[in-house]
């Protein structure tokens, strides 16, 4: 392979198949063969633990779960566990393009609840992976959520609001087959995920995946270890984690999550965190780590306050931490969003490459930043031209006004001379689109990340997320395999060995 690589950003849930949502089943390997046929060197996903509120993959309930949505079905009638007079009668989708969470999450877990019961619980693997505390305590606390009607655990009955040893006898006593259910869930995920690692390492494509900075506060670590979290006696936090000011939203965005107590996790040299890291090394080619700039300072937001305008910046911790786990862990430093001199810094001290999300970038006026010019960029940083917070090139160009457009297809265009690339004169929508991401392949940067929703060419309805908002629309998009055409294959494929970047 050259120095200079190239890969995807697609959510596994973004990918095509019949049971409502992307699955680590066929549809996965198939894509890897697409990845592999093309030159791809890598397939950067998003999180993979349970997703939270408004179905974000970045708001989990446990560092240590894992999406039981992304379950493939047909590799449970392989084992056994299914059939498919199972599926009579049950329609999973009315869009293939969307997911449509509340249906599905309905869906999946009855016919998972039929594959458990013909599991022989007896199996030693499964035994085995029963004794992973931090996995048996996510099932645990998902057991107590499901007796107490799926409440956040600060609205659980009086008894067991307050987590104790005597609530944990309790329940692994009086409930030990709906905490085998939950165990189950786990188990049979990572066996999926296993022979889909497998298949990606056979075809030489790394899997890049990304750990969430953050927790959400009704998560299983703050019901069960509020001890690593800064809040006070009654396990309410004073500040949560929030985002400043930035050109999504001028009144910044207030995210709701407990600020973790680093100087108790310290005493103990970071056991929790740094168990939680070393553990995407069994998932993971490479780990991105978000919100990066958490380890040197957070943003942080009265409980109380209404937006993000007034926050202040707490410590992180620091330098000494991400030096003490770097020789583990293939490690990306995921530095993207309100670009500052301290973090910058950070990220240099740390030698761990850097994140610079250009494309949007060409087209503003008050935010816009020559260091991200793909010109001016470093060979060690991962470069993007959106990710999965940035509309797509085609949607870009959809909703920005004429003069931004001119602004930016200039700047562009400025950059594309800079780097040698060819441009068209008076040209297309997609011969712009495919500008943009020849100056992305014509920089420094020894690896640039292409959204699978800008290689299609789709417009502003593939669009992941909207930050700052929590709607039906968000983290729903997906794609079909008719929209891989040849064409659209072939000229990626020719780019890629253009700027010595393919990996074949």
């Amino acid at each position: 392979m050259s120095q200079k690589e190239c890969g995807v950003l697609l959510a596994i849930s973004s990918l095509p198949g019949k049971y409502g949502i992307g699955t680590l089943g066929e549809n996965a390997f198939k894509f890897i063969d697409f990845l592999s046929e093309t030159g791809f060197s890598y397939w950067e996903i998003l999180p993979i633990e349970d997703i939270g509120g408004g179905n974000s993959p970045y708001d989990i309930p446990s560092a240590f779960s894992l999406n039981y949505l992304l379950i493939d079905f047909d590799e449970l009638i392989k084992d056994g566990l299914l059939t498919s007079r199972d599926f009579t009668g049950i329609n999973f989708t009315q869009s293939p393009r969307k997911v449509n969470y509340a249906s599905l999450k309905i869906i999946k877990e009855n016919l998972l609840k039929i594959a458990f019961r013909r599991f022989n619980k007896e199996d030693k693997e499964f035994l085995e992976f029963k004794n992973n505390n931090y996995r048996f305590q996510y099932a645990l606390f998902r057991t107590i959520k499901s007796l107490n009607n799926n409440n956040s655990w600060y609205n659980f009955r009086l008894e067991d609001r307050y987590y104790s040893e005597e609530i944990k006898e309790e329940y692994t006593k009086k409930h030990a087959d709906l905490i085998d259910y939950y165990l189950f869930l786990s188990f049979i995920f990572i066996k999926q995920w296993d022979k889909l690692h497998a298949y990606a390492k056979s075809k030489h494509i790394d899997i890049i995946g990304e750990v969430p900075h953050f927790l959400s506060y009704n998560s299983d670590a703050m019901y069960m270890s509020p001890e690593l979290f800064l809040i006070d006696k009654r396990n309410i936090p004073t500040y949560v984690v929030g985002f400043p000011p930035d050109y999504f939203r001028k009144d910044g965005q207030k995210w709701g999550y407990p600020l973790y107590d680093w100087e108790y996790m310290e005493l103990n040299n970071y056991k929790w965190r740094k168990y939680r890291l070393n553990l995407s090394k069994s998932f993971f080619d490479r780990t991105k780590l978000n919100h990066f700039r958490g380890f040197v300072e957070v943003y942080a937001v009265p409980f109380r306050s209404k937006n993000a305008k007034k926050g202040i910046y707490l410590k992180g911790p620091g330098i000494k931490f991400i030096e003490d786990i770097k020789s583990n862990l293939n490690l990306i430093a995921n530095d993207a969003g309100m670009y500052s001199e301290k973090v910058d810094n950070f990220v240099k001290e740390s030698g761990l490459p850097g994140l610079r999300i250009f494309f949007r970038n060409m087209f503003d006026t008050k935010f816009y930043k020559e260091e991200l010019l793909p010109s001016n960029i470093s060979e060690n940083v991962y470069l993007y031209l959106g990710d999965h917070d940035n509309n797509t090139i085609k949607g870009t160009y959809e909703t920005l006004d004429p003069e931004m457009i001119k602004l930016g297809d200039q700047r562009i265009k400025e950059e594309a001379h800079k780097l040698g690339v060819e441009v068209i004169e008076g040209a297309s929508l997609f011969e712009k689109s495919r500008l943009a991401i020849e100056v992305a392949l014509a920089s420094k940067a020894n690896h640039v990340t292409l959204m699978m929703s800008d290689i299609l060419f789709q417009g502003k309805e593939a669009r992941m997320n909207v930050p700052g908002t929590v709607n039906e629309e968000n983290w729903t998009y997906r794609f079909l395999w008719s929209d891989l055409t040849t064409h659209l294959k072939n000229s990626i494929k020719e780019i890629l060995v253009k700027y010595n970047r393919s990996a074949k």
